[in-house]
């Protein structure tokens, strides 16, 4: 009796076995990967499990080559700017991604141990440790690109032996983004979307960057920039007429805990229909590194810039009367700026970007405008989309 026991489960087991390879099977029927005029496409369907196993099962080339090669590149990075040696920069890059893990959504938790078995499938091994690593890739380099008055989450546990850290050198660059319409775009009725990225490139970065086209079971079909393993960079649009973008706002407040840039841009992407569903995003999840998120809608022929810190967010409309809005890499949450009211955001910044004086507005801007001050990243892009909004009203097309 023991060995026709033996031999049943032994037949079921076989059983579950082809079961579960034709499940993936009929998985990866659902998503596919072009390239279309030398842009990389990636297409997923399903559910989050289902869309990660997709990605990763026909990336994990490209997967293995971002965990082997582009993640040592931001290791050796954050050790240039904090003085620390290779294996601690490591270390405190770990700590960081384990501080941030519980405040992962579920749904984003099912998509990356999705990629993780498409992978292994695919016949490469990768550790979730290691996609979560990666995950966490910008939200670190945003923590660590500024002066170092953050000094890691103190009720961490080991991030008080690597104190104090000491930045090298201010990092440059950084993104910009501007949203037009009506008159100011042509009259014309659509909503104009633009960003800039000018952040790094680490090695194998840029011939890998790709588009990425979700269809989920549960939220909106969208769109957004990424790389092989990352569930999200830093913007998008949805079939909602929704569209954001981000941008670099270093805080004095920032904390690993909570959730970074590609976690907000999913969501957004995925819940959105209307601005104010993209500010109960923010106000419903805690927020790590100082970033600003440009949401605007197509439909309703709204914009909204979100700034965040690990403790605030504060909200910047359009100026009345004028049917466009800019967003750069410094704080313009100040009060009677632009028509703004509310919590100085700026107040916030005078630490990390070296503000001398923003006791007043005129004074804050010529703060910014210090020709000796090199930790403002490219302080005179928002003047200058000002201008140029301006000078280019009602012609403001796509081109």
């Amino acid at each position: 009796m023991a060995c026709k026991y033996g031999f049943v489960i032994q037949i079921l087991n076989i059983i579950k076995k082809d079961w579960f390879v034709m499940e993936k099977d009929e998985m990866l029927t659902k998503a596919y990967f072009e390239e279309i005029k030398g842009i990389k496409v990636l297409h997923i369907k399903g559910k989050p499990y289902e869309m990660g196993y997709q990605h990763g099962y026909l990336l994990a080339d490209k997967i293995d080559l971002m965990i082997k090669r582009t993640l040592l590149a931001t290791t050796a990075y954050v050790a240039s700017q904090t003085g620390l040696s290779l294996e601690k920069a490591e270390e405190i890059l770990r700590i960081g991604q384990k501080a941030a893990e519980p405040f992962l959504p579920s749904e984003l938790k099912e998509e990356l141990v999705g990629i993780v078995d498409g992978v292994k499938d695919a016949g490469v091994n990768v550790t979730l440790e290691e996609i979560l690593l990666w995950n966490t890739n910008y939200d670190q380099w945003c923590i660590y690109s500024h002066p170092g008055y953050w000094q890691g989450d103190s009720q961490v546990e080991n991030y008080g032996k690597f104190q104090p850290l000491t930045v090298i050198k201010p990092a440059s660059g950084g993104c910009s983004s501007f949203c037009a319409w009506g008159e100011w775009a042509g009259g014309d009725g659509k909503l104009i979307f633009g960003k800039n990225e000018d952040n790094f490139n680490m090695p194998e970065q840029l011939p890998n960057r790709m588009l990425v086209i979700a269809s989920p079971d549960d939220g909106i079909g969208h769109a957004f920039l990424t790389y092989p393993g990352m569930i999200g960079l830093d913007g998008g649009i949805n079939v909602d007429g929704i569209a954001m973008m981000t941008q670099l706002n270093s805080m004095q407040y920032e904390s690993m805990k909570g959730c970074g840039i590609a976690i907000f841009t999913r969501l957004l992407l995925t819940y959105t229909q209307t601005l104010d569903d993209a500010v109960e995003i923010f106000k419903k999840h805690p927020h790590c590194a100082g970033i600003a998120y440009h949401v605007a809608d197509g439909k309703a022929k709204k914009a909204v810039v979100v700034e965040t810190s690990s403790k605030k967010i504060c909200c910047r409309h359009p100026i009345q009367n004028v049917e466009a809005l800019w967003q750069t890499n410094h704080s313009n949450c100040y009060p009677g700026l632009m028509g703004y009211s509310g919590y100085n955001m700026v107040a916030d910044q005078v630490l990390v970007n070296q503000l001398k004086d923003i006791s007043t507005i005129e004074k804050w801007q010529n703060s910014l405008k210090d020709p000796y001050n090199f930790y403002v990243q490219s302080p005179s892009r928002f003047e200058r989309y000002q201008q140029l909004i301006h000078e280019h009203y009602g012609d403001i097309t796509v081109k």
